[in-house]
């Protein structure tokens, strides 16, 4: 027995540094692995206990939660009807209270299902017709107040074309200007003028310098060819005011619709009730 110590110990003392790191780090292991089992083990034995989500269930758990998000995309869908649904009701209500022609009218909503080309670049197909009671010149709002334009031509059974304010058809259009602080003052309070539209897309017109008009005052509609039922509705608001070239004692006003056609989506077209 002594002689196998010694002649371990002079192997070892014999032996590269190298090769004694090598065995202590083997003996080390050794030593352990009944303390620790390999790392592998462990793995396999926790997915054994907990399998990953994606493995658990199958092709069950994936079609849960695709009915989840079915059900989710439907019940946004459903709340967003029901806000437009309440908009459309809220429009057809403001348009019947704001009746200033002191004739009948009913509401009819309508959504803007194209738009024109070339010359009439800005005109507005809508959905409603004579099945709907539209006639030729029966006027638009949006907000109840806010005029859009007028049908013209002769609506079909299920369409009609609207012209609005600011293309060049509508020629000619007579209007009060109420001051921005009392937007709601009769046309006798106010500012009589002519505007007609321009290229840019706004109103233009004179008025007289002396008339106390400012930039931000509001337009109503006072005029004549129009229906009845457009009579008072907002037109716009003033944004340009300058000195006329040809005549110093009179203003030039340039007008911006509040109606923004290029984006709308729906009308309410105020149908005159007869009889």
């Amino acid at each position: 027995m002594f002689a196998a110590t010694m002649i371990a110990t002079v192997a070892l003392s014999l032996a590269p540094a190298s090769f004694l790191r090598s065995w202590t780090n083997d003996l080390s292991a050794l030593l352990w692995l009944p303390l620790r089992p390999p790392a592998h083990g462990l793995t396999a034995l926790r997915y054994w206990l907990r399998p990953p989500a994606e493995s658990a269930g199958g092709g069950d758990a994936q079609m849960i939660r695709d009915e989840r998000d079915r059900f989710r995309a439907l019940w946004h869908a459903e709340r967003l009807r029901a806000e437009g649904l309440s908009q459309r009701l809220s429009q057809i209500e403001r348009a019947r209270g704001m009746d200033r022609g002191g004739v009948p009218v009913e509401p009819v909503l309508a959504s803007v299902t194209g738009r024109g080309a070339g010359s009439s670049e800005r005109f507005l197909v809508l959905n409603a017709g004579k099945r709907d009671g539209v006639q030729a010149g029966d006027p638009a709002v949006i907000g109840g107040d806010v005029l859009v334009g007028r049908v013209v031509g002769e609506p079909g059974e299920a369409s009609c074309w609207l012209a609005p304010l600011r293309d060049a058809s509508t020629g000619r259009l007579d209007v009060y200007i109420a001051p921005a602080d009392r937007p709601e003052a009769p046309p006798s309070e106010g500012v009589i003028a002519q505007l007609r539209p321009n290229a840019q897309g706004l109103l233009v017109g004179e008025v007289d310098s002396a008339g106390k008009v400012d930039i931000g005052d509001s337009v109503r509609l006072a005029d004549p060819t129009w229906k009845p039922s457009a009579q008072g509705m907002r037109v716009g608001v003033i944004r340009g005011l300058r000195k006329s070239d040809r005549n110093p004692l009179r203003s030039v006003i340039e007008v911006e619709c509040e109606a923004e056609t290029d984006r709308m989506r729906q009308v309410t077209l105020k149908v005159e009730v007869n009889g």
